[in-house]
């Protein structure tokens, strides 16, 4: 009798080091924190050096009011407009807007950092394209 308490005991224990050895631990692939917002790292004044324009101009980046995963950039390629731009993480995405006098903008904007967000954008003026670089700073 003594020797058929020891068996189970050690059985127990002999399963329970197996169990634990071989049922996967939840591990977290990122931290989870406070909420974080995506839009808040864009928002407020940048200052601008557009390579095609050879000009330095400023924007205000606020939030959408009617689209909580979009931004709203005033005077965009130094338009006087202001273009939409859909939030992605680290991706700014200039939907396909009109902007200033008619012009039409779409492209790509790239968070670095905290002062470094780069776009690559289409300005369509009067019919005539052409591919710009951006570098916003502050």
């Amino acid at each position: 009798m003594k020797t058929i308490k020891k068996f189970s005991a050690v059985i127990f224990w002999v399963t329970a080091l197996f169990l634990s050895l071989m049922l996967p631990s939840c591990n977290l692939d990122e931290e989870i924190g406070p909420d974080t917002d995506p839009i808040e790292k864009y928002l407020g004044s940048w200052s601008v050096r557009d390579n095609e324009l050879k000009v330095n101009y400023t924007v205000s980046i606020s939030r959408n009011p009617s689209n909580s995963t979009e931004v709203r950039i005033q005077n965009f390629a130094a338009s006087g407009g202001t273009a939409t731009a859909l939030v992605v993480g680290n991706t700014l995405t200039l939907t396909s807007s009109v902007i200033g006098n008619g012009w039409q903008v779409s492209g790509t904007g790239i968070y670095k950092n905290s002062s470094r967000l780069e776009f690559t954008y289409n300005l369509v003026v009067s019919g005539s394209a052409e591919n710009r670089f951006a570098l916003f700073t502050r």
